[in-house]
């Protein structure tokens, strides 16, 4: 971080050293998250970091494959070092009994989050297709904790996994794909990006929260059915975490992915 802040800072002078609230308002995020950045004291997301280059007149192609090694890196070090011996994983694991009361438990935990959320979502309907209030009560909470911890070291990242046919999203699924952008246009703790889906089936999907408990879901043979349970403990998050990360880094933003659909 502190490396990345210094290279931004070269840049900013290289950019005639303009002012905190110039930069801010070019980039359209507040000073304090401008300050933030310059002096290393978080990683900006890449959609803001796109934004401060393009305030700046960086060069977009050098800045994201720096920003994607530097968040490679933060990544890495999150993750503990593998066991030097077998280990047997002691942990409650809570199992959910209906859809709503695992979104309402999962609810309750992303509120009690201190520092990252990692999400997936993998599923043949976009979040909106599914009426429940214990859903939509779930998908807003997401939202509003990042709307609460903006000024803050802390993220939720989001990957989003879009059925395709010939490399196009039903179009339910591009509407909300657009909808969401815009919702978390001014989220600079949120971000989500794209993997491609070309199965006709849906996968299992995770949510990571902190080190401290993760929840796996699992979507059944009819379109509302869904089941899952939860884990408490770093042993068990560990691995999911770290394929969670790799992934991360391969796929598109949400905003490439829709600029890409929009040729």
């Amino acid at each position: 971080m502190q490396r990345f802040a210094a290279e931004l800072r070269r840049l900013r002078i290289s950019a005639g050293d303009p002012q905190l609230k110039t930069i801010a308002a070019r980039a359209q995020c507040s000073q304090a998250t401008v300050s933030e950045a310059l002096n290393g004291h978080r990683l900006p997301s890449e959609t803001l970091t796109h934004r401060l280059i393009t305030a700046l007149g960086g060069d977009w192609g050098w800045w994201k494959e720096f920003w994607r090694v530097v968040r490679t890196e933060l990544d890495d070090l999150k993750h503990p070092p593998p066991p030097t011996q077998s280990q047997t994983l002691q942990a409650d694991m809570v199992c959910y009994a209906d859809p709503p009361a695992l979104y309402r438990a999962a609810a309750d935990r992303v509120r009690a989050a201190r520092h990252e959320i990692r999400l997936t979502y993998v599923r043949q309907h976009p979040p909106d297709h599914w009426v429940s209030s214990e859903v939509t009560a779930y998908y807003e909470t997401v939202l509003q904790w990042a709307r609460e911890h903006a000024d803050e070291s802390t993220s939720v990242r989001r990957i989003i996994g879009v059925p395709e046919r010939d490399g196009v999203p039903p179009p339910p699924y591009l509407a909300w794909l657009h909808r969401h952008q815009a919702e978390i246009k001014e989220l600079y703790t949120y971000e989500a990006r794209v993997m491609p889906w070309s199965s006709p089936c849906a996968w299992h999907n995770t949510a990571l929260l902190d080190d401290s408990v993760t929840f796996l879901t699992f979507s059944g043979a009819g379109s509302q059915q869904l089941t899952g349970f939860s884990i408490e403990g770093p042993v068990f998050l560990a691995p999911f975490a770290s394929i969670f990360d790799r992934a991360w880094g391969a796929l598109q933003t949400l905003d490439d992915y829709l600029a890409a659909q929009g040729r």
